[in-house]
């Protein structure tokens, strides 16, 4: 067991860095700009810094939700940004510039509201979160995150051919070691996720589904912009919560339940994943839909 956690901490560790890479290399700035230009860019912003932690909040205090699966919705409701949702939109048809200029946007401003985020969520659900110190947020998350960032994005300016050979294998190992990552906790934890009430599993659901309720009502009227903004908002961000979540001892508890969150959040989406394939069908065949807007112009 000893040696899985020290692995688990490995993946945890390492991938925050991949991340932080991948996002910068991603770094288009004229579909970047095209993408904050959208009128749907300012309110999938509002979607996944507003309307999706207050949606968890609100769920997991009418429901009789246990303490440590309230914490992991809450907590990765406070992180949003996963460039996962990207290779979803691509795939869903969605609007891709938009999705990779909400990604990266989300992402940075995640990583910067983190310190008042925890101190809310310390006070909301003090059994479960306990923020780490400043210095630990600092050198666990922000850095690892920023530096890569930051060098991605000058790497993008000085050489794209290079940049756009190095950001496959990155975006690759970043995925791989999520999911490594996610299986990993979720077998670490079982003895703990055996017992895990329903209620759990029922605020999971429900938060996911009307997550992506959420983007798909903010995204209107344009098929792209909706379906964009439902998974941008379903999707957040692992690599800052199992960070956070390693930093300190009590939260090391909501690791394996974040694992099982993952799982559970991809199973939810998918009754609305294929009932939006109908509905975008439904659209084609009733006449011509508007523009879903210009699509980014390199695979990010």
């Amino acid at each position: 067991m000893g040696d899985l956690q020290a692995f688990i901490g490995l993946m945890i560790s390492t991938f925050i860095v991949a991340l932080g890479l991948s996002q910068g290399l991603s770094w288009h700035l004229g579909d970047l700009g095209w993408g904050v230009r959208q009128p749907a860019f300012a309110r999938g912003l509002g979607v996944s810094l507003v309307g999706v932690p207050l949606l968890a909040i609100l769920v997991v205090k009418v429901l009789p939700v246990p303490p440590i699966a309230a914490g992991v919705i809450v907590l990765m409701a406070f992180c949003p940004g996963l460039p996962m949702a990207l290779n979803v939109v691509s795939r869903e048809k969605g609007n891709l510039a938009l999705s990779l200029a909400l990604s990266i946007t989300l992402s940075v401003v995640a990583i910067v509201l983190l310190p008042w985020s925890l101190k809310l969520l310390a006070q909301l659900f003090p059994l479960v979160i306990q923020p780490p110190p400043y210095r630990v947020i600092v050198s666990r998350v922000m850095l690892p995150f920023l530096v890569p960032f930051v060098l991605g994005v000058g790497l993008k300016k000085l050489s794209p051919v290079w940049a756009l050979r190095l950001h496959k294998p990155v975006k690759i190992y970043f995925n791989i070691a999520l999911l490594v990552a996610v299986v990993a906790l979720v077998a670490a934890s079982f003895p703990l996720l055996k017992h895990f009430h329903f209620w759990g599993y029922v605020a999971m659901g429900v938060v996911t589904l009307g997550s992506a309720a959420l983007g798909h009502v903010a995204g209107r009227p344009r098929p792209g912009d909706r379906t964009s903004l439902a998974v941008s908002a379903t999707f957040g961000n692992p690599a800052f919560a199992f960070c956070l979540g390693g930093s300190t001892y009590s939260m090391k508890t909501l690791l394996g339940a974040m694992g099982l969150y993952l799982i559970l959040r991809t199973v939810a989406l998918v009754p609305y994943l294929l009932w939006n394939r109908r509905h975008q069908a439904s659209e084609r065949g009733g006449g011509p839909s508007l523009p879903t807007g210009r699509r980014a112009s390199a695979n990010p």
